[in-house]
């Protein structure tokens, strides 16, 4: 599969191979033949020709995220860790299965007070409780560790009785941590009773759409107060979908663009449906995902599969680095959304297993001295996905060049190819192309040719490095 010449001209090595045809993986042309020509059936892992045994098959094995609670509520007086009376911001609580960071964008110091340390009557808080240590209107940001939906509060602000009209409190909604995208606010103002201060209750919900920041202030009103304390925070989880590459697998590493990718949740829709040949729909089975970066600019994501606990989805070309959101949908609401980081590479490489792990999805070219070239599977055809085993690779004939095709994703965007380096068993060996394989979305391609001084060798670790990011190992074998 040779992957093309890039723009940059640095393709190099003698590789030529054709892209789109690879014989299947049930033992119909697993043994050497002529390449630079159609060679058996469609063999593809993760593109809209791949074979779904290779492609599904690695979704499968990926452990499900285990339900999370709809609810969670921070009280300040039961999270993790426990908060002493008089801790200031910035800190964070762990309540169930989220963190909230609670800050101030301003610097401002706010603290953790109970009535005891105040002296205030705040009945409708449950005892410990946040409050603004000065009289200058800062906010409280608060940031959760994955996307909500929906968040109500119980909030006094500081009137002490000397107002007529209660103090307008507000909360502003973000998309994501930088605080640049708002998704919607809402304000209240509580109701003067028994208690030291006016007492009431803020909801937002941003109706269906998720969030992860909020920012509770007081805007400027005249006669208004100038605090505000807070408690009871409860918010409602958005669905988790948790992403992955679709080639390594590896958890809680940042993806980067025009990656192919694997997520996974609950209920993601109430039916199973994959794309037609040669097509990648932004819609299937009325389902959509979407990515919002750093930016805050938003792409539909080209659809391979959907099904109920399982997207196999394309991260947009174009998608900015750093922080993003993804959200997925059917036409009435939002069923899950997930964070992800954005790297400019991400590298990835495909295992005949279908779990990032064991023998390599890849060829083996045997390059003779008229030019000609031979393949071979590096696996054993016609292998289940998850059973595949080696199968040993000579040198060839003297004067042959043996290389190695290895097939992944998240490599196309390596900043030269100086900066991919790759080892073999641990030896360096020099790598001749890393880049996208024509046709293929989100394919990527790593021609490697394999030094003489691994004759003998048995099994060995293949390993690549692109721009400082190591890729998941996966296995050869020489005899």
């Amino acid at each position: 599969m040779g992957g093309g010449r890039l723009a940059d001209g640095d393709l190099g090595g003698p590789l030529r191979v054709t892209t789109h045809n690879r014989a299947r993986m049930d033992g119909g042309a697993g043994h050497r033949g002529r390449t630079g020509r159609s060679v058996g059936s469609a063999w593809h892992i993760g593109s809209p020709l791949w074979s779904l045994p290779l492609v599904m098959g690695l979704c499968l094995t990926y452990p499900r995220p285990a339900a999370s609670q709809s609810t969670v509520t921070f009280d300040f007086d039961s999270g993790i860790p426990a908060l002493a009376r008089g801790q200031t911001t910035p800190f964070d609580q762990t309540s169930s299965v989220l963190t909230a960071h609670f800050s101030s964008p301003t610097g401002a110091s706010f603290s953790i007070q109970s009535d005891t340390s105040t002296g205030f009557k705040l009945s409708q808080f449950s005892g410990n409780y946040i409050y603004q240590n000065d009289l200058n209107r800062d906010p409280l940001d608060i940031k959760f560790s994955q996307a909500v939906q929906s968040i109500t509060l119980t909030f006094a602000t500081a009137d002490f009785q000397q107002v007529e009209v209660p103090t307008t409190i507000q909360l502003t909604a973000y998309v994501d941590s930088t605080a640049a995208h708002a998704v919607g606010s809402a304000t209240a103002h509580g109701t003067y009773g028994s208690d030291t201060m006016p007492m009431g209750t803020l909801t937002f919900s941003a109706g269906g759409q998720s969030f992860n920041l909020v920012e509770i202030a007081i805007p400027f009103q005249p006669l208004g107060a100038a605090d505000f304390l807070v408690d009871n925070i409860r918010v409602t989880l958005s669905p988790v979908l948790t992403t992955v590459s679709d080639a390594s697998f590896a958890p809680k590493v940042a993806l980067a663009a025009s990656m192919i990718v694997a997520g996974f949740g609950q209920n993601l829709s109430s039916s199973t449906a994959t794309a037609p040949p040669g097509q990648l729909p932004t819609s299937l089975a009325g389902i959509t995902v979407k990515v919002k970066d750093s930016t805050g600019a938003e792409r539909p994501c080209p659809l391979w599969f959907v099904s109920p606990g399982q997207i196999n989805y394309y991260i947009p070309d174009g998608t900015a680095a750093g922080a993003a959101l993804v959200t997925v949908a059917n036409p009435s609401q939002t069923v899950a959304a997930g964070q992800l980081q954005i790297d400019p590479v991400s590298p990835g490489l495909f295992s005949a297993n279908g779990n990032g792990q064991g023998v390599a999805a890849a060829l083996a070219v045997w390059v003779k001295l008229d030019g000609t070239q031979t393949f071979q599977y590096v696996f054993l055809p016609g292998c289940v996905p998850g059973s595949c085993v080696s199968t040993a690779l000579d040198m060839g004939a003297p004067g042959d060049r043996l290389y190695l095709e290895l097939f992944g994703t998240g490599v196309r965007g390596r900043s030269s190819l100086g900066a991919v380096s790759a080892t073999i068993g641990g030896v360096s060996v020099p790598v001749e192309y890393a880049g996208p394989v024509a046709g293929m979305t989100g394919l990527d391609q790593v021609n490697l040719a394999v030094p003489t001084a691994l004759a003998g060798r048995g099994a060995a670790d293949v390993l690549l490095s692109v721009d400082g990011k190591l890729s998941n190992p996966v296995r050869v074998s020489f005899k």
